[in-house]
């Protein structure tokens, strides 16, 4: 071919062995919490970036309905530079970026915090029962917390049947429960975050943030924080001011620190 056309966004994720290692073809190693990290393969849109082809920068961001979904991320990611739509609906349910603090929650260590993830499964039921035209998807810092709001969500299924609706597959946007691995190309109206990492019984935040901590956490968190369109909440049983950047051995921790 005389000509080629290659998109992408180099500030996400580049492939990942993810799938593999999930079923079971690759062994991965894991951190200090047992949880596996993943590694990132050599992405093609980077080789040609660096073959000095030209290019430019798509630059209006279509999803987000309420500027504050993107700020975050045009500002840290893309120097500014994305041309945002400002949202004239400041009030009612999914307006925007919202914060809501687990008091009680407590990271148990392997990627669990199970009082936030029976937080976003309450969140998410009532979701269901009050808003159940709007589209909404669950999004977790790894795969542990994944699965402990699957869980939580399968026993509220159970106690209550008529739930089930909102929970169909062939519904034209089906929920979804997803870790940031996996969630990439995904969007929903709306998204519940949860952080999970938080400090232990003992009061202690060991800096122990999983993928983030790794070389590409950045990306995994542009990621995961640019995917909902109308609202998006993020559960956290820690404040921003609780990281310590000085203590970040990498860029993920002191981004996650800016976004709270």
């Amino acid at each position: 071919g005389r000509q080629l056309v290659v998109v992408g966004d180099p500030k996400q994720l580049p492939p990942t062995n993810f799938f593999s290692v999930m079923s079971g073809t690759v062994a991965a190693p894991t951190d200090e919490d047992g949880v596996p990290l993943f590694e990132d393969s050599e992405s093609i849109l980077e080789e040609f970036m660096g073959s000095g082809s030209p290019r430019t920068r798509l630059r209006w961001h279509y999803r987000s309905a309420h500027e504050s979904l993107i700020s975050f991320s045009n500002v840290s990611f893309y120097d500014a530079g994305l041309y945002t739509f400002p949202s004239p609906e400041t009030a009612g349910y999914a307006a925007g970026l919202s914060f809501e603090y687990v008091e009680d929650g407590v990271y148990e260590g392997k990627g669990l915090n199970l009082a936030e993830a029976r937080r976003v499964a309450d969140a998410v039921v009532r979701h269901a029962k009050e808003h159940p035209e709007t589209s909404l998807g669950v999004g977790t810092f790894n795969l542990r917390q994944q699965l402990a709001i699957q869980d939580e969500l399968e026993a509220r299924r159970r106690a209550d049947p008529s739930l089930e609706p909102f929970f169909a597959r062939d519904r034209e946007e089906p929920f979804f429960v997803k870790n940031l691995e996996n969630i990439q190309g995904d969007e929903r109206d709306v998204i519940f975050l949860s952080v999970t990492y938080a400090k232990d019984a003992n009061g202690v935040l060991r800096y122990n943030f999983g993928p983030l901590n790794g070389e590409n956490g950045w990306r995994r968190l542009n990621v995961l924080t640019t995917r909902a369109r109308q609202g998006m909440r993020v559960f956290s049983s820690m404040r921003g001011e609780e990281i310590n950047p000085t203590h970040a051995a990498s860029q993920g921790p002191r981004l996650l620190r800016e976004f709270l």
